[in-house]
């Protein structure tokens, strides 16, 4: 029988994008249980702050954290795509114009982390624990260019709430490496997530589901091609209306 292995998105999919509420999602979440089927966090948060959340609703799949830069294992192992020194040092060979466009999470206090994630102090502190990725607000005119800082060997990708530099490995890649690691070669991927960072992921799922976030614009940056399941609701109830619906298809 196929293996089935869930990978999914935290904030405005398996976590409400304003409280971080859960609930909604809980009995898909323990449908996935019984059905012994394992879920992996796939997040622009960082190993700090998704490890407490994974303990809590007892996910035993590996850690995919910022952004698919950092891959955490059961056993301890890290997979790092890079360096957030690296990162940082990068950012200031740019042009001093540009460079001060740019606010990243090292340049703000855990006090400003806090008031622009939403996050009580505690929590932003773990936010701000990066290892191999970026976040940051732009001031710029339009938007940064992705490929700011290519000659370093990074690239910008947008998120929920912010911009992300990070190394040349994406949310696809890092499920990519996830799987050859399982040494099962019949895994059925399903993925989840509602942001323009979660696309990579969601078209190289066997069955993707974009959840419903009425603030991004992602359905337009999808090719005209794609058979993704668009969720209904938003957030935590979209999570679970995807997850029963790939359910039901997997009893069919």
């Amino acid at each position: 029988m196929t293996d089935v292995m869930v990978f999914t998105d935290l904030d405005g999919s398996l976590l409400d994008h304003e409280t971080y509420a859960f609930d909604a999602a809980l009995p898909a979440l323990e449908a996935l249980a019984q059905a012994g089927i394992r879920v992996s966090v796939v997040s622009s948060k960082t190993r700090a702050e998704i490890m407490p959340l994974v303990a809590q609703l007892k996910l035993e799949g590996p850690i995919i954290a910022e952004n698919g830069a950092i891959i955490a294992y059961a056993d301890g192992t890290i997979d790092s795509a890079g360096h957030i020194d690296d990162i940082r040092e990068a950012l200031n060979t740019l042009p001093e114009a540009v460079r001060a466009a740019i606010k990243g999470f090292g340049d703000m206090s855990v006090t400003e982390v806090s008031e622009l994630t939403g996050l009580d102090e505690t929590a932003a502190t773990l936010a701000a624990k990066r290892e191999a990725s970026e976040p940051f607000l732009w001031s710029g005119e339009g938007v940064p260019d992705t490929d700011l800082l290519a000659d370093k060997g990074f690239y910008i990708i947008r998120g929920g709430r912010f911009y992300h530099l990070i190394p040349r490995r994406d949310k696809a890649e890092a499920i990519m490496r996830v799987i050859a690691q399982n040494n099962k070669s019949d895994v059925q991927i399903w993925a989840l997530g509602d942001g323009p960072n979660d696309v990579s992921m969601l078209l190289a799922a066997d069955r993707g589901a974009l959840i419903c976030n009425p603030h991004l614009q992602v359905t337009a940056q999808l090719p005209s091609t794609h058979t993704l399941y668009l969720t209904k609701q938003v957030g935590p109830s979209g999570w679970a209306e995807a997850i029963f619906t790939f359910l039901a298809e997997k009893k069919t």
